[in-house]
């Protein structure tokens, strides 16, 4: 689709970075296989991604939405929140999922990558309570809600039209997204490990470039601080070792500089000259 035409269906900035990115690989598998001509993706523009979005929840709003959200949206905000599940895959999210023995959720998330996650006590308590004869295939959100006799809710319930009504609803600022919960959660990750690590694992992330724009512009002068001076500390020690090396080897051929006949005895003496000694000596008044 040319790039024109991505602009008319008004794709986000990040969606045609991504969808630009896919067909330049795609025209460059072709020209690999001589399927089309030589240099044809150079003419796909370059989209750049935008700037990383900051927003995260507060304390606070979190407590506020989950208050105000029926039940079943609580346990999907609760998946968002506390898991830093996206959407689709919280909406997903089934009794056959849950392992009740490891506390655990396991689930494929985007890219079809597999997850296995420890849950929160609220979500536990949900799901164990769960009534009996559950279909364990159904989105438990679906199993929460409820629905009409002859009008069976979808296979992968959304909840964007919920998500507004309950912002008005509780009061909540209208820029705040439900993709932004999963961005707090990861800010809250980081600052309880500084390990980016940890933030991949629970996010789902196949690279850490991804994580890692969660995370941007979050590194301040406090965490700074720190930093600086244990970089100066492995310096510092750094220059004590080599000196200390340095020390240890002169120490050692110390001998050898002093004593005019050492040559005679040293088995390295075959490959010197006065210009060159391996053991460092270097050339004095009695070397011939």
């Amino acid at each position: 689709m040319p790039t024109e035409a991505w602009k008319a269906a008004k794709f986000a900035q990040h969606t045609r970075s991504t969808y630009s990115k896919c067909l330049r690989r795609f025209l460059r598998w072709l020209e690999r296989i001589d399927a089309a001509p030589l240099t044809i993706s150079d003419a796909v523009p370059r989209i750049h991604q935008p700037q990383p979005r900051t927003t995260i929840a507060t304390d606070e709003e979190r407590r506020q939405l989950l208050d105000a959200a029926s039940p079943a949206f609580r346990f999907f905000l609760l998946l968002c929140g506390d898991l830093g599940l996206r959407h689709r895959t919280a909406a997903k999210i089934c009794a056959a999922n849950y392992n009740p023995h490891l506390r655990a959720l396991s689930f494929y998330t985007k890219g079809n990558v597999h997850q296995t996650l420890p849950v929160s006590a609220a979500i536990a308590e949900v799901i164990e309570k769960l009534p009996p004869g559950t279909d364990r295939q159904e989105p438990i959100v679906n199993v929460l809600r409820g629905h009409r006799p002859g009008t069976p809710p979808g296979p992968a319930p959304r909840f964007t039209k919920q998500w507004k009504a309950l912002k008005k609803r509780a009061g909540i600022r209208a820029e705040l997204r439900i993709h932004d919960l999963r961005r707090t959660l990861a800010e809250d990750v980081w600052n309880a490990t500084h390990d980016l690590r940890a933030v991949q694992a629970q996010l789902g992330h196949r690279s850490p470039t991804t994580t890692a724009r969660y995370l941007a512009d979050r590194i301040t002068l406090q965490d700074l601080k720190p930093i600086l001076r244990k970089v100066q500390q492995l310096r510092t020690l750094r220059e004590t070792e080599n000196a200390n090396a340095a020390a240890a080897q002169l120490a050692a051929v110390a001998p050898l500089m002093l004593d005019p006949d050492a040559c005679a005895t040293c088995p390295a003496q075959p490959f010197c000259g006065p210009n060159a000694r391996l053991c460092l000596r270097e050339k004095t008044h009695f070397d011939s």
